[in-house]
This record gives C-alpha cells, structure tokens and sequence, in this order.
C-alpha cells in the first residue's frame, strides 16, 4: 500500500511541478490518520489514490469569485490526462453538494470540478438564473480546468441537479468544449415553470425567493419578477418583459444549437416534481435529434437525486448518469447508447418500463368526450337518477347543456391537503385520495367514464380540451384525474391547470388543460374520472373576487379528454 501512496505522490508532483498549478495533493505520512479524503483534505488517499482539494476559489470574466473544489483520481505519471465531470450547485446550495457522487467518480479515473454559483453562500456576484453570466462562467471553469489539473480536454462532460441542470444544458449547447451533459430534476422551457398555462405557482415560487435570499444574494428583479407574476393587476407588457427574460434562461431554446453538435443528452425527471413538471422536459427530449436517454421517475424535485450526490450510495440515477459518462467521455462498451431511449417509473409500483423513445412507437391517444351533468333529473333510459356527475364516453356528445360553477369555495378535489408534502408522500406511496361524491356541486364538477374491462396503462401527458363561457375577463380552472374505484373514492393520478386573465366575458371560448405527464396503471374494475374546479392551494388566484364559469356542451363542438396510453 506505501509504495502504491509514494508512486501517486509522485506523479501528482510531477504533474503539479509542471503546471506550477494551486491545486497540490501529498502522501499520508507515516503514523498520520487518514479516514477519508472529504476529511483529509489535500491528502493522497492510501486506499484508492483519489485526493479531494478544498477552498478553491475561481475567478470569473467579470471578476467575481466563486468557490470551488476537486477531486482527483490516481496519478500514477505526469502524462496522464483523464476525463472530467464539471458539476454545478442546486439552487440555494453549494459546491459541496456532490461530494458523494464526486467520490465515485474520481476512484472511477475523473477528475471532478464542483464550483457554486455567482451568488450563492460564499460566491460573489448575484444570483443571475441562468443567465449568460452563468454560461460564461462555465467557459472559466473549463479554463481552469485545462491549466490547473490533468485533463483529457476532448471529453470533458456537465452535469447539476435543478439550477445546475439547467445551466450545463445550455451551456452544452454554447461551449464546444463540453462534449456531454447529464442534467437532473432540469427544466425544459422557464416560461412554462414560473408561469405555467397563465397560473404563477405560488407555493414553489415562495420556496425559491425564500430560500434565494437565505443562502444567496439575488438579482432584485428575481423577487420583483416573481411578486408580478403573482398580482392578478401586472400589464400585459410586463408579463412578455418577464417571458423575453425566461426565455434566454430556458435549454429548450438551445435546442438548434445541440442538435447542430448532435451533443449527447442525459436527462433525468420526477413525475411529482411541481416545481418544474415534466412536461417541458418531455418535449425538449421529442425535439433532441442526437444521442439521448430519458429517466422519468416518482419523486418530487431533486430528492431522488440527493442519496447519489451527496452521499454516493448507490442510486438508480447517478449509476445511469455514470454509465452515459463512462460511454462518452471513457469509450466503455458498456451497452448504455443500445438499451431503450426512455425509462418510466410506475406511479405507486417501482416497475420500472423500458420505452424506445418518447412518445414511445406503440403508446395511443385514447379520447373520452365530455357530457355534461346538467340538472338533477330522472333518467327513464337508466331507471336511474342522473346530475350527479358528468360522463366519459366513448363517442362523441349530443346533449346540449351547461355544467355551471364558481370560485365561493375550494372543493375536496386537490393536488394535495399540503402542498409539496402530500406530493412528497406519493413517492413514498401513499396517494392523495378524495371521495368524489363530495366535491361541492356549485364550486366542481366531476365526469366519470365507464368500467374498464383491462387496465388502461397511462404514459405521458394527458389533455383535457373543454369550452368555457365565464362571467368576467378572468378564468380559472383546475382539473383532476383520478382512478376511481367502486366506492367513489378517487386516487389522484395527475393535475393541470389553466388561467385567463383577458377573456370576453359571456363569449365562449377553447380552453385547453395539460396535466403534469404521468405514468399509472388504472387497474381493471376501476374507471377514469376528471373533476374540474376553481382552487388549488399550489396556485395563485387570478381575481380576488367572485368568478362564475359555465362548461359549455352541444353545438357540434366536444369537450374532450384525451390520454395517453400504451397499446
């Protein structure tokens, strides 16, 4: 073992003597105590060779400095050159975060670069959301990677969770030094996450600001930014001004340019993530033309991540993070490009479902049509009575009528009792479940479908398309899926929402809802249900007075639910 520490020394001191770097790594001395290199720092690991060096500090263009570490595999020669992983901090967190998975990496021959944002805890700079500051702030990492430790220049990939994520997509596709990236709980479109169909998430964006401003030093137009989106009185010039500044921020405007490299993309997604939901996700991962791979798993966001990064135990996802690095930045035959492109989590089941791609070849559009609750009423068809609830039927609706609802109270239906934590509890398996009879007639409205006779295997994202007439310029619906069983009680599959804020009061109107994608088995016996009302604790009300809508039927036009499934 001594001779194996003295042969690392010295060819990190030969490397090191080169370069004349500020990066320097020592044998463990005789009688010293040595347990880990997170603990021994600047020490040569007497077990694997690695050594980690801490309190770095990385300047930028506009001299900021940013704090930063790495960790370094063997070093056996001062020829070597090995590939590396950059690796960029969570929102509100630091370079710490990926210590674990660091670890891993480095005694797997990577050199591991982690650098916390402008911003945040002891960076300078303000935290500027992925702007451009920040991708050429990666261009500086990538500097000082090639000037400070042995690095293989030509397969040098990115990699973060959130925040991070973001930052090494769009970077991939602006910095040809970047050859791969591997971007986890990631956003596709920021648009669609600070102001999804129209509707400010209230909840996560208070986590954001909150926690921004905790451990960070925001840009003041992060908060100002976000305080509009949540006034139902911001202009319409205003809102564009906030999308021409989310847009620049968003990976799937750099599409074009990644597919123009044929950059290889790693992605990984939480079906329960309501900060940034899969949606958008999904589509950028349709339009990437190069060599891609998909996870899409239960959790909410970046918590399955979390055991991988930090503490390096073993983890579905960073093991196929670590796999697609080890293809393309190693040249290991290791099959990870030939598997399918795509893999789902099963909602409440731990199967895992291989898929080509996405949308997958042999997944179809199922289509229920909407018909309406309308009144309460004998219906001598049935010998029963009916208005209780709306129907999903398989063919097109003839009634004409009108299911009417206001926004006087929340109903039963909900994303969760508490926001992030019920969503939190469906990973751990234990839905968020409702008995639909009681959802308040006047404030919801259910439709229910008929019994399945096999179960309907849903994967991706479901669409619910209705006609709405409301009563003022502003409109809210929320929409719930539910498996219902025979009881009435309904287990929440999925959720969508869409707001309107100029609407023409008393005109009709195409009002189209995107649920979060999902993948869920609704078993044999049970039967599809969507319930539709005004509220939902995750999101911010467009008017703070009294709002009525009417769900419009008859005419020729159908409302229609449309679900996704595999053949």
């Amino acid at each position: 073992m001594q001779w194996r520490t003295a042969v690392a020394g010295l060819g990190l001191a030969l490397f090191f003597g080169q370069v004349q770097a500020m990066v320097s790594c020592q044998p463990v001395k005789p009688g010293e105590v040595f347990v880990s290199p997170i603990t021994n720092p600047r020490k040569i690991s007497p077990v694997d060779g690695t050594c980690w060096v801490n309190q770095l500090s990385l300047t930028t263009y506009d001299g900021a400095k940013l704090t930063a570490n790495v960790f370094l595999p063997r070093i056996t020669h001062a020829a070597q050159r090995f590939p590396a992983v950059v690796m960029i901090n969570s929102w509100a967190l630091a370079d710490f975060e990926y210590l674990g998975q660091a670890a891993r990496l480095a005694r797997d021959g990577y050199v591991v670069y982690s650098y916390s944002t402008r911003g945040f805890w002891q960076s300078e700079g303000q935290v500027e959301v992925a702007g451009p500051q920040d991708i050429r702030d990666v261009s500086t990492a990538l500097d000082w990677l090639q000037s400070n430790v042995p690095v293989d220049m030509n397969n040098v990939g990115i990699s973060g969770i959130s925040y991070g994520s973001g930052i090494s997509l769009i970077a991939l596709a602006q910095e040809p030094r970047l050859k791969t990236a591997a971007a986890l709980s990631t956003w596709g479109n920021l648009e669609d996450e600070l102001y999804p169909a129209e509707t400010p998430n209230q909840t996560w964006a208070d986590i954001l600001v909150h926690s921004g401003k905790l451990t960070g030093r925001l840009n003041p137009i992060v908060p100002q930014y976000a305080a509009a989106l949540r006034d139902p009185a911001t202009t319409k010039s205003k809102i564009d001004e906030i999308r021409i500044w989310a847009r620049i921020r968003s990976p799937l405007q750099y599409v074009p340019m990644l597919n123009s490299r044929q950059a290889p993309v790693f992605i990984s997604k939480n079906f329960q993530d309501d900060m940034f939901t899969p949606n958008s996700s999904l589509e950028m991962f349709r339009r990437l033309t190069g060599p891609k791979k998909l996870l899409v798993n239960q959790g909410v966001h970046a918590i399955p991540e979390v055991p991988g990064a930090l503490l390096g135990v073993d983890n579905y996802i960073y093991n196929q993070a670590h796999r697609w690095f080890n293809y393309w930045l190693k040249g290991e035959q290791n099959g990870v490009v030939d598997e399918p492109k795509v893999t789902m989590e099963v909602k409440f089941s731990r199967v895992r479902e291989s898929l080509d791609t996405y949308p997958a070849s042999n997944m179809i559009d199922r289509n229920y049509y909407l018909a309406p609750r309308a009144g309460v009423r004998w219906d001598w068809g049935c010998w029963c009575m009916k208005g209780g609830a709306g129907e999903l039927n398989d063919q097109p609706n003839q009634v004409v009528a009108d299911d009417w609802i206001d926004n006087k109270f929340d109903t039963t239906a909900t994303s969760g009792l508490i926001p992030v934590f019920s969503t939190l509890a469906e990973s751990i398996n234990i839905p968020v479940v409702t008995w639909l009879p009681s959802v308040l007639r006047g404030q919801g409205v259910r439709y229910e479908g008929p019994w399945l006779n096999e179960a309907l295997k849903l994967r991706g994202i479901p669409k619910l398309h209705v006609k709405l007439k409301p009563s003022q310029p502003q409109a809210q619906l929320v929409a719930y899926l539910y498996d219902l069983d025979a009881l009435g009680w309904g287990t929440l599959i999925t959720h969508g929402v869409r707001t309107m804020r100029d609407a023409v009061p008393g005109q009709v109107m195409d009002f189209p809802i995107e649920f979060s994608a999902t993948a869920y088995d609704v078993p044999a016996g049970h039967r599809v249900a969507v319930v539709v009302d005004t509220r939902d604790s995750l999101y911010t009300h467009p008017s703070n007075g009294y709002l009525d809508m009417r769900l419009m039927f008859g005419g020729g036009d159908q409302s229609v639910l449309t679900l996704p499934s595999l053949r």
